[in-house]
């Protein structure tokens, strides 16, 4: 959230600096104002809202905002779980483990968020790609969960 205001309030800035200069050079004048007022309208943040019976994606920016962007949306009933990483096979552990043992420690990027998925009921899966933290998608996943799991009573 924070980002994003500070690059919007970059490109306001950029606005601010490049118009009094439009006589030197109309036509860079020109795109560089454009590229300006494009990343206001579309940088934006990641959201996903979980309501009591659906969890819907969204993002913030101005451009979904004036298109009316009702982003993806599907039922907790429809959503058999939901987890944060994809269940590795045994092949697969054992080549994590063998580069983390071979890597050095510092290499290990422990920020790293990483997609949420949710098993729907049909067998499908669906991956939300986010830039959330790792403890508001731990957070989403263990409502969803929760919410999951009251609807099953």
């Amino acid at each position: 959230m924070i980002w994003t205001l500070a690059l919007r309030l970059i490109c306001v800035f950029g606005l601010l600096f490049v118009w009094p200069h439009y006589d030197e050079n109309p036509v860079i004048i020109i795109i560089v104002a454009l590229l300006c007022l494009i990343f206001i309208f579309i940088i934006g943040d990641d959201q996903i809202i979980v309501y009591e019976d659906s969890v819907k994606q969204t993002t913030n920016s101005l451009w979904d905002l004036l298109t009316n962007s009702k982003g993806t949306t599907y039922k907790i009933k429809d959503i058999k779980c939901a987890y944060l990483q994809k269940h590795s096979s045994n092949s697969e552990k054992a080549i994590a483990l063998l580069l983390a043992s071979a890597l050095p420690v510092n290499s290990i990027n422990r920020d790293k968020t990483y997609p949420i998925y949710f098993e729907l009921v049909d067998g499908r899966e669906v991956k939300f790609e986010t830039n959330l933290t790792g403890n508001q998608m731990k957070k989403v996943v263990d409502s969803v969960n929760y919410l999951i799991k009251q609807g099953c009573r």
